[in-house]
Formats: structure tokens, C-alpha cells, sequence
């Protein structure tokens, strides 16, 4: 009886032995606080907004191709946005330059807004930020934290959450609730799609030539049953 119990206490030591060092493991592991410095991914978005002035709701849909360049500091998305109510479809291909302005490009009919970049270019969630707790995803095979923290962005006062995975720093999800150009917004956001680089810049990054050259001389239409709605660049990679 004394060797059985001998030889369970030494299993146990060896059973918490092994546990701690897979603890020990790990809490090893790279903890990413910023995202990679280019690449390309599909922003999947369902934004909840209340217009402060009109009070009415609207529930939309933002799939988003997006192109993130740290070296350059420039980011791009073409994004088509749906109207829950059927309202609303328009799709939009948003340009930012960090050193310089927003180009907002209407798809449909081929117009050009350029305004003054007002959002903040973010790589890396703030010093101040919040690390909300560690998970994995499927069998314990990809690692990841998440992040919170008050909205850096200028345009958009509110409180963000950013998951990345540990080791590769790969967004997986994003959530943001607060006031962007004073509406009410709630929004819940998934990448998908990640690849490594921007193989054609140009497709992203090019502006048409009928652009404006001088901010303001013309204006995106606001389409009617969504006149709360304009595409922000900012939120929420770029």
C-alpha cells in the first residue's frame, strides 16, 4: 500500500511537472500588440448605426477587400456595403495616405470625394491598451490575444477590441462601439482571406484620374435611406 501511494505522489509530481512546463511554454509565446506591415485581407463587417440627427436605425453589411501598407503608410479597401432593408447597395473603393488625404470613390458613378485625412493610421493597438485574456482556436492549434482600448482615431470615439494571433499577428476580429461622425455605432468585424504583401499596389493604391486635384470641388452623392452612412477609412484596420 505505502509503494502505491509512494508511486501515485511521484505521478502526480510528474503530471504537474508537465503541466507547468507547458504553463511555463505558454506564457513564452510572442504576445503580437501590432499587425503585420503589409498585407492583404477580406474585412467582413455588420455595422448598427443611430443617426444622432434623424434617430433612425440602420443595420449594414461591409465586405471589404483591404490593402494595409506600413512602409508606405497607405491602406486602401474596395468595399461593397448592403443595407440590411434592401435600401441600399454601393460599393466604393476608399484610398488613405497618411502624409495626405481620404479618396472616397463612388463605384457606381464614378465620382471622387477627397477630403482631409482626419483618421488615425494604426499599426499597432496603443500602449495604453488593455490585454483582455488569451485564447486558441480549433484544437489547441492557433493562439491568439485579444486587445481593448479607447479608439486612437479622432473620427471615432468609442472602445475597440483586436484579436490577433500570437506569433504571426494576423487580425482574426475586431469590435467597435461609440460615435463616428456623430452616429451611433456598434459594429462587429471578421478578417478572413489573409496573404503576406500586396502583389498589385496599383489595384488599391491608384487614383483615377478624375479625381479631384483640390479637396472639395466634388462631392460622393449620399444615397437616399442612408444619409447617416458614409464610409469612414480608419475603421478599422486602415
Amino acid at each position: 500500500m505505502l509503494q502505491v501511494a509512494k508511486l501515485t505522489v511521484s505521478l502526480m509530481q510528474i503530471c504537474v511537472g508537465l503541466w507547468m512546463s507547458t504553463v511555463c511554454v505558454l506564457s513564452q509565446r510572442s504576445i503580437c500588440r501590432c499587425i503585420p506591415k503589409q498585407f492583404v485581407v477580406t474585412q467582413k463587417s455588420l455595422v448598427v448605426g443611430i443617426s444622432s440627427q434623424s434617430e433612425t436605425p440602420m443595420i449594414v453589411r461591409e465586405n471589404a477587400y483591404v490593402a494595409f501598407d506600413a512602409m508606405t503608410e497607405m491602406a486602401a479597401m474596395f468595399i461593397n456595403v448592403t443595407s440590411m432593408d434592401g435600401t441600399m447597395k454601393t460599393h466604393y473603393h476608399v484610398i488613405v495616405d497618411a502624409k495626405k488625404d481620404i479618396w472616397t470613390i463612388d463605384l457606381d458613378s464614378f465620382t471622387c470625394n477627397r477630403t482631409r485625412y482626419i483618421t488615425y493610421f494604426k499599426r499597432c493597438v496603443p500602449d495604453a491598451a488593455n490585454h483582455t485574456g488569451s485564447f486558441y482556436v480549433g484544437s489547441r492549434q492557433l493562439f491568439g490575444d485579444e486587445w481593448t482600448f479607447f479608439s486612437p482615431n479622432p473620427a471615432a470615439v468609442g472602445i475597440e477590441t483586436l484579436a490577433l494571433l500570437q506569433d504571426s499577428c494576423i487580425p482574426l476580429r475586431s469590435t467597435f462601439v461609440g460615435e463616428i461622425n456623430s452616429v451611433q455605432v456598434t459594429a462587429s468585424i471578421a478578417f478572413d482571406d489573409y496573404q503576406e504583401g500586396i502583389a498589385n499596389p496599383d489595384k488599391f493604391f491608384k487614383i483615377p484620374d478624375y479625381c479631384p486635384l483640390k479637396i472639395g470641388t466634388k462631392r460622393v452623392p449620399v444615397k437616399t435611406g442612408a444619409l447617416w452612412y458614409q464610409p469612414v477609412a480608419g475603421h478599422f484596420i486602415i
